[in-house]
């Protein structure tokens, strides 16, 4: 059986609604850094500490969410997650997944982490508006993108939608209004309201994820 190492309120999200989505087998370990709940059993793994990291059914380690997501989508291709290897939508879909994590992900990262960078309170202020003006104009991009779509491909939910969902939910830790686009709020509401997604929030005690 799969094991699959998470972290709450972390990028691990996505590949935890992934599984779940995907009704695959899986053990759940919960790694916690402030609780040291099974931080050195994940540091063997994955030598940079951070989650999400799989050990397949073989044994096998992968980490980062590109590429567990699309391993997970390819173990049950008749749930849709993703296309078939060489089609158009496939890689379109990748194209989002990809989006996300080196965009979208990226651009919250000095929200968390702007003391760590500079001392100057002066400087953390000029890098937030920065970054906040960065992520409002991501807003707007994917904003347009859902017009007259149910997920960010169209009628079908895919693996992109997983993380999509999960990144976005974001926006309301660093105080950042999605209320006025309203096909971003629609859309968070209907991805919230999956079965699967449900499972994973009351799991990782996420319930309070919609603004």
């Amino acid at each position: 059986m799969m094991k699959f190492y998470f972290s709450t309120a972390t990028c691990s999200t996505a590949c935890h609604i992934a599984i779940e989505e995907l009704g695959l087998d899986y053990t759940p370990i919960e790694v916690s850094w402030k609780r040291n709940l099974n931080v050195a059993e994940l540091n063997k793994l994955n030598p940079l500490g951070s989650v999400p990291v799989l050990v397949t059914d073989q044994g096998k380690t992968l980490t980062q969410n590109t590429a567990i997501l699309e391993y997970l989508a390819d173990q049950k291709p008749s749930a849709q997650l993703l296309e078939k290897q060489g089609t158009f939508e496939r890689n379109e879909t990748m194209s989002w997944v990809a989006f996300v994590a080196s965009d979208l992900q990226k651009a919250f990262t000095p929200f968390f982490h702007a003391k760590n960078i500079t001392a100057s309170e002066t400087n953390q202020k000029e890098i937030i508006d920065f970054y906040t003006k960065k992520l409002h104009d991501l807003l707007s991009y994917i904003e347009d993108k859902l017009t007259n779509k149910e997920y960010i491909m169209g009628k079908n939910f895919t693996i992109a939608d997983a993380y999509l969902f999960t990144i976005l939910g974001w926006t309301k830790w660093v105080k950042i209004n999605t209320k006025d686009h309203k096909n971003i709020t629609n859309y968070m509401k209907r991805v919230y309201d999956r079965p699967a997604v449900q499972k994973v929030l009351n799991k990782e005690g996420l319930i309070d994820y919609l603004q």
